[in-house]
């Protein structure tokens, strides 16, 4: 078994992974135990490696299960840190996703490396599971749109601001405003202060959603399949016909695929 680990802005998720034995090119998107952490730089990797020890406890795992580990980043300073912790927990460097590495997916853009790793491993992925055009879209701290031709080429796509960056801004700058749970209310005509807010923040980010889904559409110049990710992506894809499925662990199974192609 390995570690997929995803360590993002918001959250840091962590996935325990069986490759399949005859190591196809099939990759399970569940894993088998799963963990999502808030992102906290002030933690240092003692905290750390305590922190996935018990976890891994608590799941009925232990070290000795782990053959390897895999892991993005876009916080510099704590991939850094899993680094070292998992070397010193598991005997050997953890597979760290860059470009460069066997993707399964050409990065088409003008700047490759400069793509988030995150945004890389969402497209692998979606590109491996639906072996045709796709548009990911990840909601996370920003809500990123990536998109892969038919012919598995990266293209590229969108940044938004994310759900709860947007919601948090709303609070923090009109200090009238009550702080409000990120649903649905029942009618997009609020009667009230709180489901005014919710329809605007929720309803609202649907419209951008979906607005930004057709014109990356029209300029595919053909039908994509949608897939949506990341912890507020539950919250949208429900109430859009734009989205077609929702997979919370496809960043995390894109990781495991890159392992899969480069050290497995």
């Amino acid at each position: 078994m390995i570690l997929s680990i995803d360590i993002g802005n918001s959250n840091i998720v962590i996935g325990v992974y069986d490759l399949a034995a005859d190591n196809s090119t099939v990759v399970e998107t569940t894993p088998r135990a799963s963990w999502r952490l808030a992102t906290d730089k002030q933690r240092t990797e003692d905290e750390y490696r305590l922190l996935l020890r018990q976890l891994l406890d608590e799941a009925g795992f232990c070290l000795a299960d782990l053959e390897d580990a895999a892991l993005c980043s876009v916080v510099a300073p704590l991939g850094e840190v899993w680094v070292r912790l998992l070397t010193h927990l598991l005997g050997k460097e953890p597979l760290v996703v860059r470009y460069g590495l066997d993707l399964g997916i050409e990065v088409a853009v003008r700047r490759p490396e400069a793509i988030g790793t995150d945004r890389i491993v969402d497209a692998v992925a979606a590109y491996h599971r639906v072996q045709d055009a796709v548009i990911v879209v990840d909601f996370g701290t920003a809500t990123t749109f990536n998109v892969v031709d038919s012919s598995g080429s990266f293209l590229g796509g969108a940044i938004a601001p994310g759900l709860g960056t947007v919601t948090r801004a709303l609070i923090e700058r009109a200090s009238a405003l009550p702080a409000v749970e990120l649903a649905a209310p029942p009618t997009a005509i609020g009667r009230d202060t709180v489901p005014a807010i919710q329809s605007g923040l929720v309803y609202g980010y649907v419209g951008l959603v979906e607005g930004l889904l057709r014109r990356i559409q029209d300029e595919l110049g053909r039908p994509a399949t949608v897939l949506a990710t990341g912890g507020l992506g539950g919250i949208i894809a429900p109430l859009t016909s734009a989205i077609h499925t929702y997979e919370p662990w496809l960043t995390l199974a894109g990781i495991v695929e890159v392992y899969r192609r480069n050290r497995a």
